[in-house]
């Protein structure tokens, strides 16, 4: 193909790349360090040309050659070819996805998100899979081509490989930008997307101006859990905001700050100069959950709030005359009658129940008329960057007018204890959001907008996107642990871990001991995790009392997993200790099943009252579950199922050998033992491991049916 100069210096050039059905525009700049990709399809190319070479000319100007390619895609592994290629040849560091472009449907990953366990045999495939470009990024994760989508085109269901790795580790960052069903041409919203993302690179703005918002229901409202926030971001982004004489500025707001925080929110957003603002929240594709319904305070109030559910139940019963009927009789109980909500149908009612209802979220609607300028927002919440749909929360974002260029957000349903601010100082001192995500990614997670969007450096001494693009060194990184910035240290670990560095368990358990900074000392033991070893096992107690909440209630779900009976002495005394953090609390109740009945009687026995009979009660959650399980006589074998499939959030290692019986005995159906295996999978921290990896190998040695020879493989695998 000819070459074709545009635009002096910066000029671009089309040839031929690969398949001949691919075109790659090419920088004129020769890459001396990393380059970037802007891939689209050819009809958005057509329309879009001249927006996609500006944006190419600005990243070429820092230093960021970038290179355009378009094609009709016929599949995934078309894209990925490309991508590759020029990660070899071109020192690739990222991608954009704009327009078209194929999407994986990633099935059998479940353990790679941080909550989804969707049952991928009862739900249509549309839902039960997880869009991830972790497909694109990371080039060691192994996926197993199975069919496209019947109704979307550009969908392809891949199952990741018995074989694959299962911790990603992202080679790239890669982003979306995907039109939405807003009312506009698709051309259009692409071309204001890099006109004011072009606007933004130019400004060279620090982040220095932040906002936090928690909704309701997130960490189960715990004000223990929330306060945190503020001090770990102090030592992220350190001198910011601790004076006024200092030029940051941070608002942290609660849903229960007024009974409808949504206007206050808008004010946030709408600041010219928010740099960074990340949501607490509940949320689906067309919404965020920003508070519910206010709390009363009087005898009017408790009344009018309560009239304003019935009438939400009754709307949804209406026409049903067998649930009306039984929702009437239930709370004719309660001596309420059908007067305290007849009116549900009344059209005024109804219009004032609505914007009663819309107070408490922001709708797609909303965010094109406020125009959010935050150059970039983190969605803590399930679905608001689900881009399988037609529209969503994140890409609203990017696509309103305003200065939003570039937002983190999840594809399904996300945990809520982890750490959505993790490593948040690289942003601060000047990496590229897609640099930061590459090192926090989880498979539903997603850059929607602009990866390469930085704000310039707030520590003098210190230029993350260099960090971050340097070619690997472990003695340069091992010198980064000395950094007085927590995120470069934390940044070094990462990248020893990433590159299987010598002595790492040693290391990270050190640093997690003696470091003051609990955003160190939380990636020194999620990392420790990663290594899973007697190192990251003996730790757990002392994370146990770590002064950081959030590091206290997720190593308490850490402890269910690895199973060792001496927690339990350290799990009881927490519960009784750490009363008003009620998200420690309440993990303790949910994971103290884990372990035998005799450590936790010895535990329990010095404590009495109400709370030790609130622990007592949800350890006996551990004999319900072993009953459903292991009864054979039970009438339906979906019940069986079920109480199995809990495992796989509640690891039960006490009676581990009565789970593996199932595997060995030849009266129990394949189906059972499909269910059981997939279950053990989840097993992979603890402490009987080599029992369940025995038992994989029996399973694939004696059995004759080959689905459960792939799934003991699998599991196998993931637990090993």
């Amino acid at each position: 193909m000819r070459l074709k100069s545009f635009l002096g210096a910066a000029a671009l050039m089309s040839l031929s790349f690969g398949l001949s059905a691919q075109t790659v525009i090419k920088p004129d700049a020769k890459v001396t360090k990393t380059s970037f990709a802007v891939i689209t399809d050819s009809p958005t190319w057509d329309k879009c040309s001249a927006e996609m070479k500006s944006f190419a000319q600005q990243l070429g100007s820092e230093d960021l050659p970038t290179f355009i390619v378009h094609a009709k895609w016929k599949s995934p592994e078309q894209v990925k070819k490309v991508i590759k290629d020029l990660y070899k040849k071109h020192s690739l560091e990222g991608v954009m996805f704009v327009g078209d472009v194929p999407v994986a449907m990633v099935r059998k990953g479940q353990h790679l998100t941080s909550a989804f366990k969707m049952d991928e045999a009862k739900h249509p495939w549309i839902d039960s899979s997880v869009p991830s470009d972790r497909f694109y990024d990371d080039f060691d994760l192994k996926f197993d081509y199975l069919r496209p989508d019947s109704v979307h085109p550009n969908y392809f269901y891949y199952n990741l490989s018995a074989t694959s790795p299962k911790h990603i580790k992202c080679d790239i960052y890669s982003a979306r930008v995907k039109p939405i069903a807003n009312g506009e041409p698709a051309d259009v919203q692409i071309k204001r997307f890099f006109n004011k993302a072009i606007a933004e690179h130019k400004a060279d703005n620090k982040l220095d101006q932040f906002y936090s918002h928690t909704g309701d229901g997130s960490y189960s409202n715990s004000l223990n859990a929330w306060v945190t926030e503020a001090a770990t971001l102090r030592e992220q982004m350190p001198g910011t905001f601790d004076s006024p004489a200092s030029p940051g500025r941070t608002r942290f707001t609660r849903y229960s700050f007024s009974s409808y925080p949504k206007d206050d929110i808008i004010a946030q957003l709408v600041r010219d100069d928010l740099d960074l603002a990340i949501f607490h929240e509940h949320g689906v594709a067309e919404r965020q959950y920003i508070s519910s319904i206010p709390a009363t305070e009087d005898r009017d109030g408790h009344m009018e709030a309560l009239r304003a559910y019935l009438r939400g139940v009754a709307s949804r019963y209406a026409g049903d005359e067998k649930k009306m009927k039984e929702f009437e009789d239930k709370y004719a109980a309660y001596g309420i009658e059908p007067s305290w909500w007849n009116n549900y149908s009344d059209p005024e009612v109804i219009k004032s129940d609505s914007i009663n209802d819309a107070n408490t979220g922001i709708l797609l609607e909303d965010i094109t008329a406020f125009k959010p300028n935050s150059r970039m927002v983190i969605f803590d919440a399930c679905y608001n960057g689900d881009y399988r749909e037609d529209d969503c929360i994140a890409s609203r974002y990017i696509f309103a007018d305003g200065k939003t260029v570039a937002t983190f957000a999840n594809s399904v349903n996300v945990l809520q204890d982890k750490q959505a601010n993790e490593m948040l100082g690289l942003l601060w001192m000047g990496a590229r959001v897609g640099q930061w995500a590459q090192e926090t990614n989880i498979l539903e997670s997603h850059i929607i907008g602009d990866p390469t969007f930085r704000f310039r450096s707030s520590a003098a001494d210190v230029d993350a996107a260099e960090l971050c693009r340097a070619p690997y060194d472990e003695a340069t990184e091992r010198a980064m642990l000395k950094s007085g910035y927590a995120d470069v240290r934390n940044l070094a670990m990462h990248r020893l871990w990433r590159n299987d560095a010598e002595g790492l368990s040693q290391l990270f358990a050190e640093t997690f001991l003696t470091s003051p900074v609990a955003m160190e000392r939380y990636t020194a033991l999620s990392l420790l995790e990663k290594i899973n070893d007697q190192n990251y096992q003996d730790v757990l107690p002392d994370a146990l009392a770590d002064a950081n909440e959030f590091i206290r209630r997720t190593t308490v779900s850490r402890m269910g997993r690895v199973g060792r009976d001496e927690y339990v002495p350290h799990l009881v005394a927490a519960y009784f200790d750490d009363t008003q953090a009620e998200r420690v609390v309440f993990q303790i109740e949910n994971n103290i099943p884990a372990f035998t009945s005799e450590a936790f009687n010895k535990a329990i026995a010095s404590y009495s009252g109400e709370r030790a009979e609130q622990l007592k009660k949800a350890q006996k959650r551990q004999k319900s579950i072993n009953d459903g399980i292991l009864d054979k006589n039970s009438s339906e074998a979906k019940w069986r199922k079920l109480y199995i499939q809990s495992l796989r959030n509640e690891n039960i290692h006490a009676t581990l050998s009565d789970y593996i019986a199932i595997l060995d005995n030849p009266d129990e159906s394949e189906e059972l033992k499909m269910v059981m295996l997939d279950a053990l999978a989840w097993y992979g921290q603890s402490y009987r491991r080599a029992e369940i990896l025995a038992a994989c190998d029996r399973v694939r040695k004696t059995s004759k049916s080959k689905a459960l020879k792939e799934q003991a493989l699998r599991t196998y695998n993931r637990v090993k």
